[in-house]
């Protein structure tokens, strides 16, 4: 990949990891987009670097992601750079209530969305580019965030 002059799409991009990528790839000139469930979040971003596209979008659902997959068609069809870093951590142990329903979340964050966003996204022209961002928990997991931990893994 080259590393400056590109398109970028990050998936959680106004904080954590994201963030430090969105930062980095500002300062190597390239276009940023970033998308996130939180506006106020995705705002202070476009705050601090205002040449930052912003969208709003809850990536646990199949209709937001593939709302913003139309969105980017229409409007940033020059998009040649997909970061899938998007993710959710959740703290919890399989004795708890409602371990299944917080499980099912971060499956659907951190392996649909990225996979489906990859299915979508291979049909743009522009593409040249995918990333996955993981985590060291794939490879020495933590028993407090095991869910997590399999789906970075994955």
């Amino acid at each position: 990949m080259k590393t400056s002059n590109n398109k970028i799409l990050i998936t959680g991009g106004a904080s954590g990891i994201g963030l430090g990528l969105t930062e980095r790839f500002i300062a190597e000139n390239n276009n940023v987009i970033i998308c996130g469930r939180r506006e106020s979040v995705l705002q202070e971003v476009k705050e601090k670097h205002p040449s930052v596209i912003t969208r709003k979008c809850d990536l646990s659902t199949a209709q937001e992601r593939v709302a913003l997959f139309e969105w980017i068609s229409e409007n940033h069809g020059d998009t040649n750079v997909l970061v899938n870093n998007a993710g959710i951590q959740q703290r919890m142990t399989i004795s708890d209530q409602d371990f299944f329903q917080r499980a099912k979340e971060e499956i659907s964050i951190n392996i649909e969305a990225p996979v489906h966003l990859t299915a979508l996204f291979i049909q743009l022209n522009a593409l040249e580019t995918i990333v996955n961002v993981t985590s060291g928990l794939s490879f020495v997991p933590l028993t407090s965030v095991p869910v997590y931990s399999a789906t970075k893994a994955f």
